[in-house]
C-alpha cells in the first residue's frame, strides 16, 4: 500500500502585522501585495498586549509566506486556523480563499488547493477584525473577558490525498462491572464527515480503525464504505478490561481512524479518549456510577498582560496545574478553549463545561442569534467531542433567565446539541434562578447551574429560604454553584473579606445534598474591558484568588484546603524510644466527596534529602485510615504531605517533634 496519509506543518513564524485603523488595505490590494509596513511577528499574536496598539479595536493584517511541496495526483492542501478573533479573511497568492465571521474562539478550515502554487513559495494574508460587532457572539462589548484582537491561536498547514478528513465525532463509553460482568466495558460509537471530492465520489473507501494504549495495540479492524455525499457511520467496537478514564486516574487511549483509496492512505487523524461516564441522576452527579460532590474554580485565560489571549502552551500549562493544585477537579469556561488546553486537561484530570460566549445580551436570544449560536456549538462540539474531560456543554450565561423566550432557547439548543453529542450533558447558567427557580431557564438544563452573588450583586436573601425554594423546584436535579466570590473595587473587604466569604458559603453549601458541585469564582484576576481597575492591557478585574501573574493570595491557600478530599491530622503517641507518629487521613463526606484511590502520604525531616512514603488504601467519604510511623532518631521538624496518583500536591503541614 502506498503511503500518503496526512503531514502537518506548524506555522508559527516569519509572520509579520500591521495594523489598519483607516480601512486601507482593501482598497490598496495589501492580500495581493503584502503589508507595505509590517513588523515581524509570531504566531499565536495580539496587538492589545503591545503598549501602541493595547486599545486597538479594529482591522488588522497577517503576512506569511509559506512553501508547499509538489501535490501527489488528487493531493490537497489545508489552512487550520484554531482562533482569530473575531471576523477573519485569508488570501492566497491574491486571491480570497475564504472566511469566518462572527466567531473568535472556534477552530475553522480553509482549503489551499485551488489557490496554492505546489513546490513554489505562497503569500498567505490574514486579515482579523476585534470591532465590536452586533452580528457576532459575543454580541457588542456584552462579554466579561479580554477581546484580544488577532491571530490569537495555533495556525498549521496540513496535505492531504482527494479523500480528506473534515470532522470525527467519538463516543467512548464503558459498559460498568455489574449485571453480569466483572470487567468494565469500553464501547466506541461515531461517525466520520469527509471533504467532497472532485474524483473520489462513488469510489471504495477502507477505513483502518486503530485503538491503542501507551503505544501498544488494543484493538485493529476495518470498514468498507463508498465515498459518501454525507456522513459515513462508525462499525461499533467493543474492548474488554479496559482502564476508565477518572480525574484522579486520566487513563486515555489513541483512536486513529485511516482514510485508504485507491491504494493509498489519503488521510488520518488520532484523537486520545477516554473511558468514562458522568451523567446527573436525581439530584447528584455520577462519575463511572460512583456519587461524587465536586470542587471547582473557573480561571479567565488570557489575562498575563504579557501575553493576553495569544498564550503559549507554557503559560496554559502552568496555570492548569496551579488549578488542579488548588484541589479543583471541575472547572468551567465561558468561551470555547483550545485543544492544548483540553488536551492536558484530559492528561491530568480536570472536568470541564465548555460554552459558547453568549453572555448577557441578547437577553432573550432567538431568531439569528440561535442559528449563530448552532454554528458556534457544531465548530465547537465536532472539535472537542473526543475530549474525556469535557462533561457538559453551555448555552449561555447570565441572559434573562425569567424568560419564556430563553427557556425556549436553552430546550431547542439542547435538542441540537443531542443531535450531534448525546452523552454529556448540556446546561445554562443563571443569575437569576433565585428569584422564581420554577419559571428559570437553567430549569431546561441538566444541572442546576446557579451564579450566587447574594450579599453582593444580587443583594441580601435569606440564604436558606432561596435554596429550598430551588430544591423545591428541582428535588430531582443536582445544583451546581456556577460562581461565587467578591469581586474588588466594587465591593470592599479585600482579600480577607474574600477568605472570610468563601468560609461563609462553603459551610452553607456542603451542608445541603442536592449541591452537587461548587466552581468558585475566580482563580485569577483577569483582563477585561469592564475592568474596575487600570487602564489598557492592565484592565482588570480583582476577582482572582492569584494576581494577573499567578502570584497566590492568601485566599488561594484557602480554596485548597476548602477544596481537599482528605483531611490529615497527626499526633503523638506513646514515650520514650517508642515515640510514634499516628497520622490520621479522613476522606471528606461532605463538599468535596468521592472515593481517593492510589494517594500517599510522604514524610520528611526538615533539611534532609530523604522522604518516607506511605500508601494510604482506598477510602471512600467518610472513611477513615491511620499509619504510624515511628519517630526514633527523628528530631526537628517533619514535613508531611499527601499527594494524588498524578503527583499533585492535596495539603501539606509541619509537625514539631
Amino acid at each position: 500500500m502506498e503511503q500518503l496519509g496526512r503531514t502537518t506543518i506548524v506555522l508559527s513564524e516569519g509572520w509579520k502585522f500591521q495594523m489598519d485603523p483607516e480601512g486601507t488595505g482593501l482598497v490598496e490590494g495589501w492580500a495581493g501585495s503584502g503589508l507595505p509596513a509590517p513588523e515581524a511577528v509570531d504566531v499565536p499574536h495580539t496587538w492589545n498586549v503591545q503598549p501602541a496598539s493595547e486599545n486597538y479595536r479594529g482591522l488588522g493584517w497577517y503576512e506569511s509566506r509559506f512553501q508547499t511541496p509538489e501535490l501527489r495526483p488528487g493531493g490537497r492542501v489545508w489552512l487550520d486556523f484554531e482562533a482569530v478573533y473575531h471576523d477573519a479573511a485569508i488570501w492566497i497568492n491574491g486571491e480570497l480563499a475564504g472566511s469566518h465571521l462572527n466567531s473568535g474562539y472556534t477552530a475553522f478550515r480553509i482549503e489551499a488547493t485551488p489557490f496554492i502554487i505546489a513546490g513554489a513559495e505562497n503569500l498567505l494574508v490574514v486579515s482579523a477584525d476585534n470591532g465590536n460587532s452586533e452580528t457576532a457572539l459575543p454580541r457588542g462589548n456584552s462579554f466579561d473577558w479580554a477581546d484580544d484582537g488577532g491571530i490569537i491561536r495555533e495556525v498549521t498547514m496540513s496535505i492531504t490525498g482527494e479523500a480528506a478528513i473534515d470532522a470525527v465525532f467519538i463516543q467512548a463509553a464503558p459498559l460498568l462491572p455489574g449485571s453480569g460482568q466483572s470487567e468494565a466495558t469500553g464501547v466506541i460509537t461515531g461517525t466520520l464527515t469527509l471533504h467532497q471530492g472532485l474524483h473520489a465520489a462513488g469510489q471504495e473507501l477502507q477505513l483502518e480503525l486503530l485503538l491503542q494504549r501507551k503505544g501498544d495495540t488494543v484493538w485493529a479492524g476495518s470498514h468498507t464504505t463508498a465515498y459518501p455525499s454525507g456522513i459515513i457511520q462508525l462499525p461499533e467496537i467493543r474492548v474488554g478490561g479496559i482502564e476508565l478514564w477518572h480525574f484522579d486516574h486520566p487513563h486515555l487511549y489513541e483512536f486513529t481512524v485511516r482514510i485508504v483509496a485507491g491504494g493509498q492512505v489519503q488521510d488520518e487523524v488520532t484523537k486520545s479518549i477516554g473511558f468514562r461516564e458522568f451523567k446527573a441522576e436525581g439530584s447528584r452527579f455520577l462519575l463511572n456510577g460512583e456519587p461524587v460532590r465536586l470542587a471547582g474554580v473557573e480561571w479567565m485565560p488570557g489575562s498575563r498582560p504579557d501575553t493576553g489571549m495569544a498564550e503559549s502552551e507554557e503559560d496554559i500549562m502552568r496555570v492548569l496545574q496551579q488549578l488542579k493544585l488548588a484541589n479543583c477537579v471541575f472547572t468551567r469556561f465561558h468561551w470555547q478553549q483550545s485543544e492544548r488546553l483540553l488536551e492536558w486537561c484530559d492528561r491530568y484530570g480536570i472536568l470541564v463545561q465548555e460554552e459558547i460566549p453568549l453572555w448577557q445580551q441578547p437577553a432573550e436570544p432567538a431568531g439569528e442569534t440561535a442559528a449563530l449560536v448552532q454554528q458556534q456549538l457544531y465548530e465547537m462540539i465536532s472539535r472537542h467531542n473526543h475530549h474525556p474531560s469535557v462533561i457538559a456543554w453551555g448555552v449561555g450565561n447570565e441572559l434573562d433567565g425569567q424568560s419564556r423566550v430563553t427557556v425556549r432557547f436553552v430546550e431547542d439548543m439542547k435538542a441540537f446539541i443531542h443531535s450531534l453529542d448525546s452523552s454529556r450533558m448540556v446546561n445554562y447558567v443563571s443569575n437569576t434562578v433565585h428569584l422564581d427557580p420554577a419559571a428559570d431557564a437553567t430549569g431546561a438544563g441538566d444541572a442546576i447551574m446557579w451564579n450566587d452573588y447574594i450579599g453582593t450583586w444580587h443583594g441580601e436573601h435569606d440564604m436558606d429560604e432561596t435554596v429550598q425554594r430551588m430544591i423545591a423546584a428541582y428535588p430531582d436535579k443536582p445544583i451546581v454553584v456556577s460562581e461565587f466570590g467578591l469581586c474588588e473595587p466594587a465591593f470592599s473587604g479585600g482579600d480577607e473579606r474574600r477568605r472570610e466569604q468563601l468560609l461563609e458559603k462553603m459551610d452553607i453549601y456542603r451542608k445541603i445534598p442536592n449541591i452537587a458541585g461548587m466552581i468558585y469564582f475566580n482563580l485569577n484576576d483577569y483582563r477585561t474591558q469592564m475592568g474596575e481597575e487600570g487602564e489598557g492591557r492592565l484592565r482588570q478585574r480583582v476577582h482572582g484568588v492569584t494576581d494577573l501573574y499567578g502570584n497566590e493570595k492568601p485566599s488561594y491557600r484557602l480554596l485548597q484546603e476548602v477544596s481537599a478530599p482528605v483531611r490529615l491530622e497527626v499526633v503523638h503517641s506513646g514515650s520514650g524510644s517508642a515515640r510514634i507518629l499516628l497520622c490520621r487521613v479522613t476522606c471528606s463526606h461532605e463538599l468535596p466527596a468521592y472515593s481517593v484511590a492510589g494517594y500517599r502520604l510522604l514524610l520528611s525531616v526538615a533539611e534532609s534529602e530523604g522522604e518516607n512514603s506511605f500508601e494510604i488504601p482506598p477510602l471512600a467519604p467518610g472513611e477513615q485510615t491511620e499509619i504510624a510511623v515511628e519517630t526514633q532518631g527523628l528530631s526537628g521538624r517533619v514535613h508531611a504531605e499527601i499527594r494524588r496518583p498524578g503527583g499533585f500536591q492535596v495539603l501539606e503541614q509541619w509537625i514539631k517533634l
